[in-house]
């Protein structure tokens, strides 16, 4: 649930809250995953959020904590954002003395094309250090037709470098080429949605080119490639993907993509496919399907599936139904089915 006032625009509000049922030694109560309040003048020079909520400051990794985040421009392009509470815990519950969690960032931005950020972040479990890091965030688009960005995550705990990226990216008409570099660390890993991402997000040191290429003015062309040193273990990752936009706006379209990881333990080469197509103005329809096939299938078979069927539907005015169902075989299931509801009304002027 989010809202806002119209006629007082400094105050807005959301929440999200998950409930299900659990099988056999599994529960799964009810538990909020946001609940904030953020209060920001309409020009947002200043902002406070109080409750359950996300922050990621600069190059710092995501955190989930019950607390406060304020922030503040100045005319001047600076920028100072704070933020302190306890670390997420189930149902409100179980908080220990000792757990908490801080950090903040200061930017500055040099006109409109550039802007820097230094930040920091601490957690501590029961007073204990847990993680603590600080990073650096630079981005620049000096002239039109080229940009660069880089950042980088120190980790004060264990010496050393947590994560670090840097890309150089032209555009030049119906061309953009990239070239980028990362590092990764295996903590630096967030959780991911889809069969490739899961196969794919091994921890390494890469380094690699893209080409974008609007070959037609509804037709993208994605060629990239990498090298990928994954505990010195060098190979070549190289993935294609075509995507047609069916309408100008792009509210549908078909996604083809083909990916071969050849490093690390577990190389595989696959195909996806994607597509979003509204079937009448109130009603519409996506699909994702993926196949895959490992190099060392290990006994579970010699292509692992994944599908993902959507459905949004807007019989009136203010209120939409959307569900989804998933099903996969991956390397740790032989096979798995999820589903998803949801109903949602919006009401007041928009």
């Amino acid at each position: 649930m989010q809202g806002d006032d119209k006629a007082h625009p400094w105050v807005d509000a959301e929440g999200l809250v998950w409930a299900g049922n659990g099988s056999g030694s599994q529960t799964a109560p009810v538990d909020a995953l946001t609940m904030m309040v953020r209060l920001h003048d309409p020009q947002n020079w200043a902002e406070l959020r109080l409750g359950r909520q996300f922050e990621m400051a600069g190059a710092l990794r995501p955190v989930h904590f019950d607390g406060a985040t304020a922030r503040a421009r100045a005319p001047t392009g600076t920028s100072v954002e704070a933020f302190g509470g306890v670390p997420v815990v189930t149902q409100l519950a179980g908080y220990k003395g000792g757990d908490w969690v801080s950090g903040g960032r200061i930017g500055q931005a040099l006109g409109r094309s550039t802007s820097f950020g230094v930040s920091y972040l601490q957690q501590r479990d029961q007073g204990a250090p847990s993680f603590e890091e600080a990073g650096f965030d630079f981005a620049s688009a000096p002239v039109r037709w080229f940009d660069l960005a880089t950042h980088g995550v120190y980790d004060l705990i264990d010496p050393g470098l947590a994560e670090a990226g840097a890309s150089l990216a032209g555009r030049f008409g119906d061309l953009r080429p990239e070239i980028y570099a990362t590092h990764r660390s295996p903590s630096r890993l967030i959780p991911a949605t889809s069969l490739f991402s899961a196969l794919g997000d091994t921890p390494a040191d890469t380094v690699g080119a893209a080409v974008r290429w609007r070959m037609f003015p509804r037709l993208d062309l994605l060629p990239m490639v990498a090298a990928r040193d994954t505990a010195s273990d060098v190979g070549v990752d190289a993935t294609v993907r075509a995507t047609l936009r069916l309408d100008d706006r792009g509210d549908g379209a078909v996604s083809l993509e083909g990916r071969r990881q050849g490093s690390g333990p577990d190389r595989w080469t696959g195909a996806r496919l994607a597509l979003r197509m509204p079937i009448t103005r109130r009603l519409r329809w996506s699909t994702e399907l993926e196949l895959v096939g490992p190099d060392d299938p290990r006994g579970r078979g010699t292509v692992w599936p994944w599908g993902l069927v959507a459905l949004r539907w807007t019989p009136v005015d203010h209120w939409e139904l959307a569900g989804a169902m998933e099903a996969a075989s991956t390397p740790t299931s032989t096979r798995e089915v999820n589903a998803l509801a949801r109903l949602s009304w919006a009401w007041g002027a928009r």
